[in-house]
């Protein structure tokens, strides 16, 4: 064997070593969830006592079956799960002692890393092994929920492995996989945004979304229209449906209303009113609206959409 062709050798057992390794580091902090028919689904022990995993795969609502690394069962209760995010928070019963999954750096992925999807689909640890294929930001899931950045994934996420960890090759976890937020796409979502959800699950039960209830299409506005109401933009909000006892119909809301700006921003997508809804948690958002020919300002109260859910 040449010594260029022995080298490339060391190198390749060093890193199938060093991946199997990231797998067996990952793989102390998996647990697998017993709650839903065939195979149990992957969680990750995120905090002492806290197991992270997607929501999609968590059937059950009562106390829920689990298997810890080294073999054992306990008993888990739902904290909260947020459908928006499919992301799910167990706390486990008893004095369960499993460490903590470790981290790993996010800030150093870029596409092309090699990452590993873990798994715990029954007694033992499953992976599988690909690159990240896109980082993309300003993301919005179908339910609704804004992520800062979202991993597309180049590997497979074999059933049972979506609430399981992706990790880089020192089996740091650096996002939690799923294979149902994109239709059929693996994605994962970052451990920083995992992070802001489970807090809300911890400490409330659900994730708070600000709500008006309306349903909007985007309409076109007339140049003669824009000119005639100095409308700046070609584009606005048509409500299409209200919700009953919504803040929208409480707030004097009509059907055919057309939605021009939501605190201050102008809106032409639907994407638009919820990042501006996103902006008043908690307090009344101002909404300009066309109204037979005469503009309007309605003063709105959003509720709180995951006491809704």
């Amino acid at each position: 064997m040449s010594a260029s062709a022995s080298g490339a050798a060391s190198a390749l057992s060093e890193l199938s070593s060093q991946l199997a390794s990231a797998v067996q580091a990952a793989g102390n902090s998996i647990v697998a969830i017993h709650a839903r028919r065939r195979i149990p689904s992957s969680g990750v022990i995120w905090r002492d006592g806290v197991v992270v995993s997607a929501s999609h795969t968590v059937r059950s609502e009562g106390e829920i079956s689990i298997t810890l690394p080294n073999g054992d069962s306990a008993k888990a209760t739902i904290a909260g799960r947020d459908t928006a995010t499919d992301l799910i928070v167990l706390r486990i019963n008893g004095n369960a002692t499993v460490k903590a999954a470790p981290r790993g750096d996010y800030s150093s992925l870029r596409v092309g890393t090699l990452v590993l999807a873990v798994g715990r689909p029954g007694k033992n640890v499953s992976a599988s092994f690909g690159i990240v294929s896109a980082v993309g930001e300003g993301w919005r899931t179908w339910q609704g929920a804004r992520i800062d950045r979202v991993l597309r994934l180049d590997l497979a996420v074999y059933d049972g492995f979506s609430g399981g960890p992706l990790v880089d090759a020192g089996g740091g976890v650096l996002a939690i996989n799923n294979s149902a937020l994109a239709r059929g796409t693996p994605l994962a979502l970052p451990a920083q945004a995992v992070d802001r959800v489970v807090e809300e699950l911890l400490e409330r039960g659900h994730v708070r979304r600000p709500f008006i209830g309306v349903a909007v299409q985007p309409v076109a506005l007339s140049a003669a229209l824009s000119k005639q109401h100095q409308i700046s933009g070609d584009s606005g909000l048509m409500i299409v449906s209200i919700a009953d006892n919504s803040p929208a119909e409480k707030g004097g809301i009509l059907l055919g209303d057309l939605l021009l700006e939501a605190g201050g921003q102008r809106l032409s997508r639907p994407d638009d009113l919820l990042d501006a809804l996103a902006s008043k948690q908690g307090e009344p958002i101002s909404l300009r609206i066309l109204r037979g020919g005469v503009l309007k300002t309605i003063s709105i109260t959003p509720a709180d959409r995951g006491e809704r859910e």
